[in-house]
């Protein structure tokens, strides 16, 4: 089953994802991290809290066995990227939700960063039919405010990845990447999502600003969820072949230099309300080009 679903995925990537000239990663988490931070590499697998360093582990080795190496700066080897996507996607304890990836257009007006950033949230959000993933839209109670939290929360990831300038006048077709894992409060459940929105950025040659037209871009996002009992029962087999790592090593490592941090936001905690204190700072910024 682990081969048939990256191969089903690795058959989808020319049509969700056929090329870029550049491409800017981010990554984040979200909810709360119980990882023992002195966990040996079969603990991390085997004890449950220590699931989100876990994954960020399984990751972070995906992509290093892909050589897919974000952090380096603007990523422009596509092939890299497509083998860290079939590579996450093959790992046993990873169960894709949906038949194929969502795919979203993004209708942007250009020269506006903040109608960008709230279609990409807004389309981020929907859930499809066929996922069984938790969705913000379902509790009555808290379902409006968790949308409104999340959506923020995407808003601001997506906001740290838009180019402010362009290096090179080549660099046309750009990918906007986002791994996120997320670990509800009070749950050992994992699951994460890998998405990236397709866009045509141009550059000034006056100069040298990223200018971002009127287009259709694509915004494409795969859901996992993680058997946390396969990651547990095989956990010293899982130990010899993946390093283990933080998730704030992931977080470091997947997030293209000379771009901020997105560091872990918590929710209902003090992190929560100063996510929301800087995002309302950063409100007054004016978002366009």
């Amino acid at each position: 089953m682990a081969v048939q679903r990256g191969l089903v995925l690795l058959c989808l990537l020319p049509l969700a994802f056929a090329r870029y000239d550049a491409l800017v990663s981010g990554a984040l988490f979200e909810g709360v991290n119980t990882a023992s931070p002195d966990a040996d590499a079969i603990s991390v697998f085997k004890d449950y809290k220590n699931h989100a360093d876990a994954v960020a582990s399984i990751l972070l080795t995906k992509a290093k066995e892909s050589d897919f190496d974000p952090h380096d700066g603007i990523h422009t080897f596509p092939e890299t990227y497509f083998s860290f996507l079939e590579n996450a996607a093959s790992f046993p304890a990873f169960y894709h939700q949906g038949r194929e990836d969502e795919q979203y257009a993004l209708r942007l007006k250009g020269g506006d960063n903040g109608q960008l950033l709230d279609e990409i949230a807004d389309k981020y959000l929907q859930k499809p039919p066929s996922s069984s993933l938790p969705s913000y839209r379902d509790s009555a109670d808290r379902g409006e405010k968790k949308e409104s939290e999340r959506g923020l929360r995407i808003r601001q990831a997506f906001r740290e990845l838009i180019p402010v300038t362009v290096e090179k006048a080549e660099w046309k077709d750009w990918a906007l990447s986002l791994v996120t894992i997320q670990k509800p409060l009070g749950s050992d459940n994992i699951t994460f999502e890998l998405a990236h929105v397709r866009l045509s950025i141009s550059r000034d040659d006056r100069t040298g600003r990223a200018v971002i037209g009127p287009q259709e871009a694509t915004l494409v996002k795969s859901s996992y969820s993680v058997m946390g009992r396969y990651i547990s029962f095989y956990s010293n087999e899982i130990a010899k072949f993946i390093e283990k790592a933080t998730v704030d090593e992931f977080l470091r490592a997947m997030t293209t230099r000379k771009h901020r941090k997105l560091v872990p936001v918590k929710e209902d905690s003090e992190g929560y309300r100063g996510f929301m204190q800087n995002h309302q700072q950063s409100q007054q910024e004016s978002f366009r080009s």
